[in-house]
């Protein structure tokens, strides 16, 4: 049985919504050209990922160094804020984009 979700974007597709309606599940990724997430069927811009590096910025400066729990959030909040700024690099965008042209080469063969 289709879930409610499969079930409104099959009949947004018969409807005529096309490739707007996701009908299949779809694994996150990255454009690298524009610097846009797809994840969990939203989509996340560039300037939302700066946002994010602000709101975890300012979590990670709000926590207290020197007590252990406090210190363990600060370190996620840094994950966070330097995975996103790894993201944003351009030499990892650079890579990015030569390793789509590869898959998409090799899917030509």
């Amino acid at each position: 049985m289709l879930d409610r979700t499969d079930l409104i974007n099959q009949l947004a597709a018969s409807m005529g919504a096309g490739q707007f309606a996701q009908t299949k599940f779809e694994e996150s990724r990255f454009d690298p050209e524009t610097g846009t997430l797809y994840c969990n069927g939203m989509v996340i811009s560039a300037s939302v990922a700066e946002q994010a590096i602000k709101h975890f910025d300012l979590m990670y400066k709000k926590c207290d160094l020197k007590e252990p729990t406090s210190r363990q959030m600060a370190m996620i909040y840094q994950t966070a804020i330097e995975a996103i700024k790894i993201m944003q690099n351009p030499k990892i965008k650079m890579f990015m984009q030569e390793e789509i042209k590869k898959e998409t080469e090799a899917l030509k063969k």
